[in-house]
């Protein structure tokens, strides 16, 4: 695939997520305000039954679009895109081999680290304890 389909197809993904995110934004702004309603209520659109959206969801599509088929018609945006994607080509990623050895060791440094941890706050505390009360 080349660098410039994936850049597109990138832009495409953000503006979806981009577009749920805000048509949640603007259904809890709406809601707010009861002269809003007709906005956050679901319509049929297209006269398809299975395609209700609402006014919040045109909206919140609508700007992440926008958005993004300015960021992707802005030479310097466009250019920036070409370079991560790029850079990201020369990236050698770890084997699932690999990447397993390396989430078992992090995983068993994390339980060494919280025992120790737990270790010296039992002792701490004792410390702490005998010198505040030591009559215990």
């Amino acid at each position: 695939m080349s660098n410039n389909r994936i850049v597109a197809v990138g832009y495409l993904v953000l503006a979806v997520l981009a577009g749920i995110f805000l048509q949640e934004v603007f259904l809890k702004v709406f809601a707010i305000a009861s002269a809003t309603q007709p906005m956050t209520t679901e319509h049929d659109f297209l006269g398809y039954e299975k395609l209700r959206w609402s006014y919040c969801t045109l909206i919140g599509l609508g700007i992440a679009f926008s958005a993004a088929a300015w960021m992707y018609r802005s030479a310097r945006m466009h250019e920036v895109s070409l370079e991560i994607v790029a850079e990201l080509r020369k990236v050698t990623w770890p084997s699932a081999v690999e990447t397993r050895a390396a989430t078992v060791a992090v995983i068993v440094a994390s339980l060494i680290a919280a025992c120790l941890l737990g270790l010296f706050d039992v002792f701490w505390q004792f410390l702490t304890d005998k010198i505040q009360n030591p009559s215990l």
